[in-house]
């Protein structure tokens, strides 16, 4: 079993404001003073669509604070911003991103958004003039949730690599610990089994939460429906592969990484999953996203590596989006 336990950081040098800074520490204090009002106009533009009264009011506390964070976390970077001396991987990560970068992922999120919808979207509608109507429905809606997750993915390389000095494989991207002679391999068939088993723990979740809240409409299945219609070769590259990589980067390497860092298993486990499946905002799915998001932590806890979970999340999708954009499917 790995050891979790944390890696003290070097001391902070004194008088920090005075240190110089490296590079890529630099670089990382002015992208996140640079997305502090990009997040508040992204929050501030979000809000009227929100139909419900308190989303919007959460957007609107988002886009105050949010400048604050980012400029506020951009003032207390320093020079210990990387890994403690000879730390190297899973100790790297053990001494690596703090509190401070989780409150800043959102808000840095956010504001990155803006730039990258502007470019990939506005790019899709300068190209897709000929199509039709439900073709670039589909396209433009790729790229704008492509957009959001090349964001959220910016987000984090900006503060676990330009900030702590880390690198992807510190999120968890790297080959899984051995099994036995075969080495990591054996976690490929595990993926796909654990594909297979999510899939009916949440079908059967899913059968009992219609029962339990028959009047919450699926409004994920309304929403992929509307925005890809039978244009399923558009949908798969995305919910398929752009979205569960990069899902298991944000949930699991960086959200699961730093509370397992501070908590045992289980509560680590059950909070992790909670907020993948509160992300979805689908009441009825909580359920279901719950079970899948407490197998795809454990599949990264014991395996020490993002892939097997990446294998069961794409196949698990998979299904889903067949099944929602099928001829006789029924939301």
């Amino acid at each position: 079993m790995q050891n979790w336990a944390p890696v003290p950081l070097s001391p902070a040098p004194r008088g920090g404001s005075s240190v110089t800074l490296p590079a890529r520490v630099n670089a990382a204090r002015y992208s996140m003073w640079a997305a502090a009002p990009l997040a508040l106009f992204t929050f501030l533009a979000s809000s009227p669509s929100a139909t419900n009264v308190s989303v919007r009011v959460i957007l609107i506390a988002l886009a105050l604070i949010s400048p604050l964070v980012l400029v506020w976390v951009g003032l207390r970077i320093t020079a210990d911003a990387g890994p403690a001396p000879g730390a190297t991987g899973r100790e790297a990560l053990r001494a690596g991103w703090d509190w401070t970068d989780m409150a800043a992922f959102l808000p840095l999120a956010a504001g990155a958004v803006l730039v990258t919808a502007s470019v990939l979207v506005g790019l899709t509608q300068a190209l897709d003039r000929s199509l039709q109507v439900s073709a670039r429905t589909a396209v433009e809606s790729f790229a704008g949730q492509a957009a959001s997750y090349a964001a959220a993915l910016a987000a984090l390389v900006v503060l676990v690599v330009m900030r702590r000095g880390l690198r992807i494989r510190d999120l968890g991207w790297c080959l899984p610990r051995a099994l036995g002679r075969l080495g990591w391999l054996p976690w490929l068939a595990v993926g796909v089994v654990g594909a297979g088993v999510a899939l009916e723990i949440a079908d059967w979740l899913g059968s009992f939460a219609t029962q339990v809240l028959p009047n919450s409409p699926n409004t994920q299945c309304t929403a992929v429906r509307d925005e890809y219609g039978g244009y399923v070769a558009v949908a798969i590259p995305l919910v398929c592969l752009i979205a569960p990589l990069s899902e298991e980067t944000i949930f699991r390497g960086f959200l699961y990484g730093w509370l397992r860092r501070r908590l045992p298993v289980i509560p680590a486990v059950l909070v992790s999953s909670a907020l993948f499946s509160a992300a979805h905002l689908v009441v009825v799915l909580a359920l279901p996203l719950f079970a899948v998001g407490v197998i795809l932590a454990l599949l990264y806890e014991y395996s020490h590596s993002l892939i097997p979970g990446a294998i069961v999340h794409g196949l698990f999708n998979l299904v889903g989006i067949l099944a929602i954009l099928g001829a006789t499917a029924v939301c």
